[in-house]
């Protein structure tokens, strides 16, 4: 008997699992998406590996079973979005900072600058069509079938002095009208991407969606798994901002807030981890979702 993973999943009353219903914005309807949260909900999935025991490089998490599109416009579909569980890095791009050069805040240096010059637009970072979409995208191998094409909104919030935005105001950004300052595209189809920061925001579970994420951010930092790493230093969202004096994209900080940074600091290099919607069709195997023993997936062609 066969499963696909988005009905296991959401056939296994969990916990960690919570629903989320969202309003109508500029760019979808009113939709209810399911999301993992709390300090470490069991959530991995390896991907990318049929090995016994699963490689720590081959570990995702699942963020949760979201509605998206395919194509603007289109039909909405029940997928299964996953991130990586750890930090991506690689030197085939030639865009990772390896050097461990010394850094703000003492980070090493390795990881990723947005752009080389004053350009928030996620279209055109190298990050999404160098890093992301080509040397990950190839890596990927046989297991690019697993993955869906999806709609990234890409809507921008404004700056605001400590970011006075909840979890829902995020999302409402993200979805609207309102393009990043280099006047990029309002949504952008593609197969890899980053997390959003309502991604984040909404990790800490629901009853925290219409809480200003600053003035929550210890229990981020203790609560929400999507702040994952001990070694973070900050890290890349997909999300341009609107209207900074300099041209700023938004970032995850080390303290458990979303904030905006300057897209073409010399050294603002900051982690990412791959973000992707698994096609429908993908059937669930094994596992039961512990970092030991991780949901184990095949595609159904």
């Amino acid at each position: 008997h066969k499963v696909r993973l988005v009905d296991y999943i959401m056939s296994e009353t969990s916990k960690d699992f919570e629903a989320f219903e969202h309003p109508e914005t500029y760019q979808t309807k009113a939709l209810t998406d399911y999301r993992y949260t709390g300090s470490n909900p069991n959530n991995y999935v390896c991907f990318g590996s049929e090995e016994s025991v699963c490689p720590e490089d081959n570990l995702y998490r699942i963020i949760g079973v979201i509605p998206t599109q395919s194509e603007i416009g289109g039909e909405y579909i029940n997928r299964v979005k996953l991130v990586k569980s750890t930090y991506y890095t690689e030197n085939e791009s030639g865009y990772l900072n390896a050097s461990n050069k010394p850094s703000e805040n003492g980070h090493n240096g390795l990881g990723y600058i947005w752009n080389t010059n004053a350009d928030n637009r996620w279209e055109t970072t190298p990050i999404n069509t160098q890093v992301l979409n080509r040397v990950y995208w190839n890596s990927l191998k046989e297991y690019q079938n697993y993955i869906a094409p999806g709609v990234w909104y890409l809507g921008a919030p404004r700056y605001t002095s400590n970011e006075q935005y909840t979890p829902e105001d995020f999302y409402y950004n993200e979805r609207s009208d309102t393009k990043g300052q280099s006047q990029g595209m309002l949504s952008y189809i593609n197969n890899i991407g980053l997390m959003y920061p309502s991604d984040y925001g909404f990790s800490v579970g629901n009853k925290f969606s219409n809480t200003i994420i600053y003035n929550n951010r210890s229990n981020y930092i203790s609560n929400a798994w999507l702040y994952c790493l001990d070694e973070k230093y900050r890290e890349w969202l997909i999300s341009p901002e609107y209207n900074y004096q300099y041209v700023a994209t938004w970032s995850l900080h080390v303290n458990g807030t979303v904030v905006f940074a300057t897209s073409n600091y010399s050294n603002r290099y900051f982690d990412i981890r791959p973000t992707f919607y698994l096609k429908s069709s993908v059937l669930y195997k094994s596992g039961s979702g512990t970092k030991e023993n991780p949901y184990r997936i095949s595609i159904n062609e």
